[in-house]
């Protein structure tokens, strides 16, 4: 079968390799769709201390199952759309046994720590499929994106008519906007971008800005944000979204970043600011906002490029930033 290797920073080509050989706990699945995220972006180019090659990339991914493992009793059926967990925790350590699983030391996902999606076919365990039926590949490669979406929002425990600022309106800030507008929460999104800040006012916004640290108290009068989420990964997006959080508020951070987050302490003692990180995804419930949104969804394909020219599909996210929300990558 072909697959696509990452074999140095900014090397990726399409390769013949050996079919999956899946083990008595795996399925197979005949890949549909996978979508490029920013993650993907910076280990191609070798920006993540954790990258090793050669690499099989492509975590978010979308397909029809093609084989189950024997004895299987399951829900899934052979033929169906499914769409991947890629995030595998051990199970057994003790952050696993107390259900904070994303905390998990021995933590490894496909298409990073494992073999991806960027192939013709993907062995998985069957434990991390969920059907996706009535969703299309692409569609069901998106879920992925709106599951990290939705532990975010499930981290943020929200209440009532809370209003949310979202710093960051890449795919997982406009992910946020869609599920949470959908909620009838109202939301503010600060980007750079003028056509993110367009796109995320098409999707749900209530609110959209550049930039500015007066958005968030003026649209709020001063309150600040009840929830703010943090979905840029940068310097200045944590500290917009922290300032952007008012009393008594959360400040969920759920943006990739390798920097410190400076917090007075008078802001967690007196002011009642929580802060919480989310990682990895909820499908269910990304499976349910995908499913009754298809139409906003269908607004984050931005291309869709042949697994024959995956290094077109890199090139084009990487040097078209302004113009991208999701680059797909299919057969």
């Amino acid at each position: 079968m072909r697959a696509a290797v990452t074999t140095a920073p900014g090397t990726i080509g399409v390769e013949q390799v050996p079919d999956p050989d899946p083990g008595p706990d795996d399925a197979v699945v005949d890949v549909g769709a996978v979508g490029l995220c920013g993650t993907d972006l910076h280990m191609f180019l070798g920006e993540r201390h954790d990258t090793g090659f050669p690499l099989r990339q492509g975590h978010e991914v979308g397909g029809t199952l093609a084989a189950l493992p024997r004895g299987y009793d399951g829900p899934l059926q052979v033929g169906q759309t499914v769409t991947v967990d890629p995030a595998i925790p051990c199970g057994r350590c003790r952050p696993c046994t107390r259900g904070a699983w994303p905390a998990c030391a021995s933590f490894r996902a496909l298409g990073v720590a494992l073999p991806g999606g960027l192939a013709d076919r993907l062995v998985v365990p069957v434990g991390q499929l969920h059907g996706a039926g009535g969703l299309t590949a692409v569609e069901a490669a998106l879920v992925e994106p709106f599951s990290i979406a939705a532990m975010a929002l499930a981290r943020a425990e929200l209440r009532g008519d809370e209003r949310l600022a979202v710093v960051g309106g890449g795919p997982i800030g406009l992910a946020i906007t869609v599920a949470a507008a959908a909620r009838g929460h109202a939301v503010l999104v600060s980007d750079p971008v003028p056509a993110r800040r367009a796109l995320a006012a098409e999707l749900g916004a209530e609110r959209v800005t550049a930039p500015d640290p007066d958005a968030v108290a003026d649209w709020t009068r001063g309150e600040g944000a009840d929830v703010a989420f943090e979905a840029s990964g940068t310097r200045p997006g944590l500290d917009a979204a922290l300032a952007g959080t008012g009393r008594g508020g959360r400040l969920v951070v759920v943006g990739v970043a390798a920097h410190d987050l400076v917090v007075p302490v008078p802001r967690v003692l007196f002011e009642g600011v929580t802060i919480v990180g989310a990682r990895a995804g909820l499908f269910p419930e990304a499976l349910e906002v995908v499913a009754a949104q298809r139409a906003a969804v269908a607004r984050f394909v931005s291309r869709e490029v042949p697994l024959a020219d995956v290094a077109g599909a890199f090139g084009y996210a990487i040097e078209h930033p302004e113009d991208v929300v999701k680059v797909l990558v299919t057969p």
